[in-house]
């Protein structure tokens, strides 16, 4: 008897699927999502907390406008962070304009690494052995730039014939700009410059200078 009861219930009819009822998908199953690391999120580095460029803070609230911002370059961010730095710390101390130029150089982004480090060796009180590092760089724009801002702080000084000659054959538009505006420029330099600025603006500049000679 306990035989056939067993048969029996091993023959029992398997109800009809529902197939207008879902599944259980315990794959989907509500997970509470941490939210990304803003530090990892924005490509910031522990160096950039230590030379006080951010702070915790600081980042938390980036990483909050960067998820609530449709722009998701996350240089974006770290390059403000950079300039917002710059702005409430010039002048830089020499140390802490090389320990930026190199926290520009390391950069994970080739452009924005890039504005940093233009930034640092440009700024009038760059020491010379982060500029001597940017000039011999290799990056042409990054030269063009450190040898631009070079001859205009020289100007910003005094004008010599030597100066005058380094800073016509750059054939820089700033760099001739700066120049045609030195108030000690002789007749023989104005029509120099208006033969051969980098610029019609520059040569114009000149000619009315010029003009004024008669």
């Amino acid at each position: 008897m306990s035989k056939r009861m067993s048969v029996d219930k091993e023959k029992e009819p398997v109800p009809p699927r529902d197939f207008h009822r879902p599944e259980p998908n315990f794959h989907q199953a509500h997970i509470p999502m941490a939210l990304p690391d803003p530090m990892s999120l924005l490509g910031f580095t522990d160096r950039w907390l230590a030379l006080g460029v951010v702070t915790r803070e600081r980042v938390e609230a980036l990483g909050r406008e960067f998820e609530s911002s449709s722009d998701k370059n996350p240089e974006h961010y770290r390059y403000a962070a950079f300039r917002d730095y710059l702005a409430a710390h010039r002048p830089l101390q020499p140390a802490v304009a090389e320990a930026l130029y190199l926290l520009g150089e390391a950069g994970p982004d080739r452009g924005m690494g890039g504005a940093m480090t233009r930034d640092i060796a440009c700024l009038p009180e760059c020491p010379s052995v982060v500029r001597d590092r940017a000039l011999g760089s290799g990056e042409r724009s990054l030269v063009a730039a450190v040898r631009q801002a070079v001859l205009i702080a020289e100007l910003a000084c005094g004008l010599t014939e030597e100066l005058f000659d380094r800073c016509l054959t750059a054939a820089n538009g700033a760099v001739h700009r700066a120049l045609v505006a030195r108030p000690e420029l002789t007749r023989w330099q104005l029509e120099r410059i208006a033969e051969a600025g980098a610029n019609r603006a520059v040569r114009n500049l000149a000619a009315v200078r010029l003009r004024g000679w008669r």
